[in-house]
């Protein structure tokens, strides 16, 4: 008599367990590829949106410096021409001067000193690019298409933050060489 092989029994338990074991086997992959998504994603928002024109030094004419990638304006960048009635921008369009003042490239990478490291959160981050204003309530001056960024979707500033934080971090205090305007007087007190 040929002897057929035993065949386990399936109670409801054992397929529960199996069940909850194959779903939290999955979990860490399925994150790890949502999160890899949301980077890839992130990236290709930058890529399209232009950040590298202005955050990024250039290596020549406007090829951005990917080994400086989004760092912001160099401290040898000179500053532009002073005007008060003009738009003028530095040669690498990392600094620019006009009628609202002085503005330079802000450093993006996750340094933690000089980028947006611990500076910024994600919810910081959404609500900087919300309201053209700095976790410190600095406005975001021109020439920075605020507007383009307030249109964006929650979903796209949480993928451009989540790429911006995956980049090398770059040390680079981009106000080097830039005096603060002096702050504007107050009413005339009577």
């Amino acid at each position: 008599m040929t002897q057929l092989p035993l065949r386990p029994r399936l109670t409801p338990w054992t397929i529960a367990a199996l069940a909850a074991t194959a779903v939290l086997g999955m979990a860490p992959r399925a994150d790890a590829q949502a999160a890899s998504g949301n980077v890839e994603r992130g990236r290709y928002l930058v890529t399209i949106t232009g950040c590298h024109d202005c955050h990024s030094p250039k290596v020549q004419g406007m090829t951005p410096d990917l080994t400086r990638a989004l760092s912001g304006r160099p401290a040898t960048t000179p500053l532009p021409s002073d005007t008060t009635t003009e738009v003028h921008a530095s040669l690498d369009l990392t600094a620019w001067k006009g009628p609202w003042g002085f503005s330079v490239a802000s450093n993006l990478t996750p340094d933690p000193t000089t980028g947006i490291g611990t500076r910024y959160t994600e919810a910081a981050f959404i609500a900087t690019m919300r309201t053209g204003k700095k976790p410190n309530g600095t406005p975001i001056m021109p020439p920075m298409p605020s507007d383009v960024y307030q249109n964006m979707t929650d979903d796209d500033l949480k993928a451009i933050f989540a790429y911006l934080r995956t980049i090398k971090p770059i040390r680079n205090a981009v106000f080097a060489g830039i005096t603060p305007a002096a702050a504007p007087a107050g009413p005339a007190k009577k």
